[in-house]
């Protein structure tokens, strides 16, 4: 077997990622490449992979750079370098000790000096300011999380039964082939064989027939789930994952209610009667939903159609990084 030429290889990812955002595993598995050995070469961008240290240097800049904008001419150099490990992490006794101070019990002091803590107030206020617009764009992207619409992750379909749209109402096959299966399978049973009176062109993702006399326009229910590859953005960053195992697919996604109590703490509204009242329309929506889906999968009642597998979809509240293990 020829080695791959891991060059092309990442070109080819690379580009692929740029249009799509695929990760270098999911990459791998649709190329049909073991991720073990192929993630020595097939790798994210080089600015991606760096993305944690480039931070890092600009906290370290941003620190830097209070220390020099703190030029009010009644503070010392000390006092200064002070100010700037205070904003760090909001600990007077640790900044004195970074400051330099002999004795680092003295920071509680310096907080009570006037242009001391006149200067810690202007630069939180700034950090603030610079901050806000960072902060509004997590805030949206927390709320489109705890709104988007789940039918793009999973859904529970009607569409037409076999009798819908046959002839006279008669069991309708996909094709003469089809047709033709069951009644080499009759042949061999021994029983009697199917007719083909209803005619050919059966399609499941045909609307039912309001007039059809066998499921009284309500059709057959399936799942459906989408090409997670295809999936929307907000839906693809809520999507942790999908496992086939012996009780059927899980599919595990970012809880929406979790997603949407985080929302409204962080507005400060997570104790008001008006969050309340939302939790509970919520909730109620939920169970209406529910309760339709247990409706409409005991009034299915028996067909021809296989049973479809058993789904179980597992909400969970984050995504965990399960390392290389694939998700399927």
């Amino acid at each position: 077997m020829a080695k791959p030429d891991w060059g092309a290889l990442q070109d080819q990812f690379l580009a692929d990622h740029a249009k799509t955002g695929i990760s270098p595993k999911e990459w791998c598995e649709a190329q049909g490449l073991n991720y073990a050995t192929a993630r020595r070469y097939i790798k994210k961008p080089a600015a991606q992979s760096a993305q944690k240290p480039a931070q890092k240097k600009v906290r370290t800049a941003q620190k830097e750079k209070i220390a020099d904008e703190l030029v009010e001419s009644k503070l010392t150099a000390q006092q200064k370098r002070f100010v700037a490990e205070y904003l760090i992490d909001q600990n007077a006794t640790a900044a004195a000790a970074r400051a330099c101070y002999s004795d680092s019990s003295y920071g509680r002091q310096l907080l009570t000096i006037p242009h001391v803590a006149q200067a810690i107030a202007q630069q939180q206020k700034a950090s603030i300011a610079r901050t806000l617009s960072d902060a509004d764009e997590v805030l949206a992207q927390m709320w489109q999380l705890a709104t988007f619409d789940a039918n793009q992750l999973s859904q529970y379909r009607r569409g037409a039964c076999r009798y819908c749209w046959g002839f006279g109402h008669h069991y309708q096959w996909r094709d003469a082939v089809e047709f033709e299966e069951k009644r080499l399978e009759a042949v061999e049973r021994d029983r009697r064989e199917p007719e083909d009176s209803g005619g050919y062109g059966y399609d499941h993702n045909k609307e039912p027939n309001p007039e059809c006399p066998r499921c009284n326009g309500d059709g057959i229910g399936q799942p459906y789930f989408p090409d997670t590859r295809k999936l929307p953005p907000v839906s693809r960053l809520a999507y942790s994952g999908v496992k086939v195992g012996k009780n059927g697919v899980e599919i595990t996604a970012i809880s929406r209610e979790r997603m949407f109590e985080a929302v409204m703490k962080r507005l400060g509204l997570a104790d008001s009667e008006f969050a309340q009242r939302l939790q509970q329309i919520e909730i109620d929506r939920r169970l209406l939903e529910i309760e339709k889906l247990r409706k409409e999968l005991a009034g299915d009642g028996e067909d021809d159609e296989p049973t479809p597998v058993q789904i179980n979809i597992n909400v969970v509240d984050a995504r965990a990084d399960d390392g290389d293990q694939p998700d399927t």
